[in-house]
């Protein structure tokens, strides 16, 4: 998590980040940390946010500064996770693009993230431990236990 990113604000119980992606235009970003049926388990949307409050995920900005973006939306994983150890956050592109996106983004950090979080990607039901360069509909996060010892 070596790339730049933006500052962010957070919600009083760290399920909701908001930051400006500062590019051809401005644009207010959100991302939220929505609980799903299964216990322990919230699926993670990143958009931009409305003037209705609500996430856009379908938004396309185009706005210069995807590097930054997914760098704050790493650190809201992180973050998110240190607050809610026993969580899985589960991460669904709405587009093939944004899919292969988030797998480069999290093939990079590998190296980094590897020694402190589990990452499965998802062929269908079937998890396997993520790989870089392999194409997942979706991909499951969450802290290695045996790593909180600092």
């Amino acid at each position: 998590m070596n790339e730049a990113f933006y500052e962010s604000i957070l919600s009083g119980k760290h399920m909701m980040f908001w930051f400006e992606s500062i590019g051809r235009e401005s644009i207010i970003k959100a991302i939220l940390f929505r609980p799903t049926s299964e216990p322990d388990t919230y699926k993670m949307l990143l958009g931009d946010l409305d003037p209705d409050g609500s996430i856009n995920v379908e938004s396309r900005s185009n706005n210069g500064d995807t590097e930054k973006v997914l760098s704050i939306a790493a650190r809201s994983i992180v973050f998110f996770l240190s607050d809610h150890p026993e969580a899985k956050v589960v991460i669904e592109a709405s587009t093939e693009s944004r899919a292969r996106l988030y797998q480069i983004a999290i093939g990079r950090e590998m190296e980094d993230l590897g020694n402190y979080l589990n990452i499965l990607g998802f062929h269908g039901e079937k998890p396997e431990a993520f790989q870089s360069g392999k194409n997942y509909k979706k991909i499951i996060v969450s802290l290695k236990t045996d790593q909180l010892n600092f």
